[in-house]
């Protein structure tokens, strides 16, 4: 009853401070109370009589004790906090201890669960594992109390964690994989090495094999690998190959560093090649002596082997051109060794960094001296090649040649400026750096004409000329990048027309004045075969990041502004999404617009034609909309050209007229004379099939062409004459009234429009939005008016605006008016409601 009650009062402190355990995948005990006892008196059952006081505390997951003569008893206790009973592992993760017993504490009773050690054999381990590892049964909120004890001649030093089985055998699998794949690239690398020696013949590969070999097989002693598969039953050669392996390791160590840094024995590499002995008699020490004696002499002396060895052949590699190799490959193989023989010593925490800090530094060692090998072998093969002069001369001659193909490849032949992929390739490197960055396009608008009319040569020699003179005069501008200092290119050829060249941003009104004084200096005339050409230089630039973020983006957007340049202020333009006409939103509506047209999306607005002298509503223009799904209404403006330039216009044009005749004639039964006025396109007076579709449709409903006025603007009258002559005529024939639309802004030839079949001039918006304050806008309306009803036509003024406006055009003898004064363009439901009102008048 005593014996019981002074357990229960030594073990009740502990309760408190219990390692709790769940269904989590591994605990680790992180508090223990720990006794030393020298004199190895104690067993399972009375070491518990010992006070509580002479045991100490030590709260943390890892132990290093370092080396101890005495039997160290530790306690722990371990807490299930579930409601269910617990199979686990109980896992003391250090393999090299001598003796460990482990028990269990229930009341008075002691059970033994564990009873192995690296002394004994292998099968006295209760699970098969290098490990000491044991199964435990946690009953349900319950602590359980537990005695470890440990006597060994290595250092005293581990980890208890708590596993789950399959857990365990998962962490402890992948473990082993990457243990066997380190084992594995250490002996690969001695056996290549091995493998390289017996051809070259060369004992730095050799001892550098057998180095790494015995390396390995150290490392596969200290992880209990070759305890468990190579002798299990004699632990006693378990010890010994740890001894025996460790000081051939060091010992080769020496050699190899030796031969590597290729010091003579007998003069500056004395000192390492007799140090090379010195394991061998550390090895004898162990007969001397004992085992243990010898063990921490072979880490003594590692300690101070390889850091001398190091200095040594940091001192005497001066010049060497393995120096560099060398320093590299120790410093990680020392750092290694330094803290796995502190923590064997104890100076530092056991844990796995530390254990496995040997490993880790030979592994970049191995790295380090295997590239350092490799380049020895590159070298030496290089050797041999130098002596093969004639193919070396051959070499040089290809080589020369693809750097002939490569300048070809990246140059234009003409002028010898960088060419687009060379410039593409610079300019993605320049915009890495997310700097502001301008790129300007300069154009020689007369190249083809030269071209075509003096020949290839001459077009060629401007074109090299005013290259060179871009490129001279480009270097002194304000941000000039250069694209190749070496051959002080600052302009590319991007086409044989068109140059370019890069700046570092200003503000807009600064490039402007930049590129128009530059500009200015290029368009001086090119003296070829006595004769004066000019150049005729435009420019356009893009502006990085606002025009575009990559290299073909901004490039892309220069020659869209380029190309706008001849129309614009001093033929320099900078691009804008205005003048893109090849943007997404306009191959979108390329494919859509004819889906439009065919499913009859499309629809007309109207707005009224009004009698300036009597007010009255005698017609109406027919206004094309389409009201998109993604961009809702869209204007004739952003679509009529891209139908144009496609081909649309033909279906649209008629899709038009086809609707508009058809409202006509709804119109025309309440108002017999009313007019309705349809745009055309040129592109439809070029193609005479539209003249033919347009008969057709008119067919059978002749009577309303007299009631239709198409209008097409001056400006496109002026195209090709003669065919768009013919044509209107035979519009005309089919009864059509012809309109002069835009008339202002152009610029018409006054002999030709005699010559149109036209009924009808519409003078331009621009010059009637503010006549009434205009003096000059109203002399050339008035000439206009006079001159129309002296040709015999009527005219149309577009754009009125107020009353005033139309006052005035019914004073100047205007015959009708248009604007939004009377009306904006509605749909028809809305345009017959202006009518009913206007006769309700």
């Amino acid at each position: 009853m005593l014996i019981r009650l002074l357990i229960l009062l030594m073990l009740a402190p502990c309760a408190a401070i219990a390692a709790n355990v769940d269904q989590n995948s591994h605990q680790t005990v992180n508090t223990f109370w720990v006794y030393e006892d020298p004199s190895h008196h104690f067993n399972g059952q009375t070491v518990l009589s010992i006070p509580d006081s002479n045991w100490r505390t030590i709260e943390k997951g890892n132990i290093n004790l370092g080396y101890r003569k005495a039997t160290v008893w530790f306690k722990f206790n371990l807490t299930n906090i579930t409601d269910a009973p617990l199979s686990k592992l109980l896992d003391i993760n250090y393999p090299l201890l001598d003796y460990v017993s482990l028990y269990a504490l229930n009341g008075h009773t002691v059970t033994t669960l564990m009873q192995s050690g690296d002394s004994l054999p292998f099968s006295s381990r209760n699970i098969n594992h290098p490990n000491f590892v044991t199964e435990i049964t946690l009953n349900p909120k319950t602590t359980h109390h537990y005695l470890l004890k440990v006597r060994s001649n290595a250092p005293i030093q581990s980890e208890i964690k708590i596993w789950s089985n399959n857990d365990f055998q998962s962490y402890y699998r992948s473990k082993a994989s990457l243990t066997f794949l380190y084992l594995g690239i250490l002996l690969s690398a001695a056996l290549f090495n091995l493998v390289v020696f017996i051809f070259i013949k060369e004992r730095t590969y050799l001892v550098y094999g057998l180095y790494a070999g015995c390396f390995a097989l150290l490392m596969a002693s200290q992880d209990a690998i070759l305890f468990e598969y190579v002798f299990p039953n004699h632990p006693q050669y378990h010890n010994w190959s740890q001894l025996i392996l460790g000081c051939a390791a060091i010992s080769l160590t020496t050699l190899f560093n030796l031969l590597f840094l290729q010091l003579n024995p007998r003069g500056k590499g004395r000192t390492l090649y007799l140090m090379s002995f010195i394991p061998i008699f550390v090895l004898l020490s162990a007969f001397a002596f004992s085992y243990v004696f010898a063990i921490k002499a072979a880490l003594v002396c590692t300690l101070i082997i390889i850091p001398v060895c190091f200095f040594i052949g940091l001192r005497h590699s001066q010049g060497n051109i393995n120096r560099a190799f060398c320093i590299g490959a120790w410093t990680w193989f020392i750092i290694g060794i330094i803290i796995f023989a502190l923590a064997r010593l104890g100076f530092i925490p056991f844990n796995a960094f530390s254990n496995h800090a040997i490993q880790l530094g030979s592994t970049l060692e191995l790295l380090t001296f295997a590239v350092a090998l490799a380049r020895r072998l590159h070298i030496e093969k290089e050797t041999r090649i130098q002596a093969q002069q004639i193919i070396i001369d051959s070499s040089r001659q290809s080589v020369k040649l693809q750097e002939e193909l490569l300048h070809n490849a990246t140059h234009n032949d003409i002028t010898g400026l960088p060419n687009r992929n060379n410039f593409c390739k610079w300019l993605d490197k320049h915009l890495a750096n997310q700097a502001p960055l301008t790129i300007a396009l300069m154009r020689l608008s007369r190249i083809a004409e030269l071209d075509k009319t003096l020949g290839r040569d001459i077009s060629n020699y401007a074109l090299e000329q005013f290259a060179m003179s871009l490129n001279s005069e480009i270097q002194t501008l304000d941000g000039i990048q250069c694209l190749n200092s070496q051959e002080s290119f600052y302009a590319v050829n991007l086409s044989n027309s068109t140059l370019g060249f890069a700046l570092q941003n200003s503000d807009n009104e600064t490039l402007k004045t930049l590129l128009l004084s530059l500009s200015e200096t290029l368009n001086h005339p090119i003296i070829i075969n006595e004769m004066e050409i000019e150049p005729w230089v435009i420019t356009g630039y893009a502006c990085y990041p606002q025009d575009g973020q990559q290299a073909q983006t901004l490039l892309r957007n220069a020659g869209i502004a380029v190309e706008n340049a001849s129309n614009a202020e001093n033929q320099i333009c900078s691009y804008n999404q205005s003048i893109d006409t090849y943007n997404e939103k306009r191959l979108l509506l390329i494919n859509e617009l004819k889906a439009a047209i065919a499913q009859n999306k499309m629809t007309l607005h109207y707005q009224p034609l009004i009698n300036t002298q009597t007010n009255d509503i005698i017609g109406a223009e027919a206004l094309i909309r389409w009201h998109h799904k993604e961009y809702g209404l869209i204007m004739p403006d952003e679509f009529i050209e891209t139908a144009e330039q496609t081909g649309i216009i033909q279906a649209l044009s008629l899709w038009v007229i086809k609707n508009a005749l058809q409202q006509l004639s709804i119109w025309k039964k309440t108002h017999p004379d009313f007019l309705m006025s349809v745009n055309i396109s040129a592109h439809n007076i070029q193609d005479t099939h539209f003249i033919e579709a347009l008969s057709f449709l008119m067919s059978e409903q002749q009577d309303l062409a007299k009631n239709v006025i198409l209008e097409i603007t001056e400006t496109q009258m002026m195209g090709d004459t003669h065919h768009a002559l013919k044509n209107l005529w035979a519009l005309n024939e089919l009864g059509f009234n012809i309109a002069i639309d835009d008339f202002g802004t152009g610029y018409s030839n006054l002999g030709y429009l005699k010559k149109l079949p036209a009924n009808e001039l519409k003078i331009d918006k621009t010059f009637i939005l503010n006549l009434e304050d205009d003096k000059q806008n109203q002399v050339l309306v008035q000439t206009a008016i006079h001159m129309a009803h002296n040709l015999g036509m009527s005219v149309v003024a577009e754009g009125v605006e107020s009353e005033r406006c139309h006052n005035l055009l019914k004073t100047m003898g205007c015959d009708l008016c248009q604007g939004y004064h009377f009306s904006r363009p509605v749909p028809a439901d809305q345009f017959d409601q202006i009518l009913d009102k206007a006769a309700k008048t």
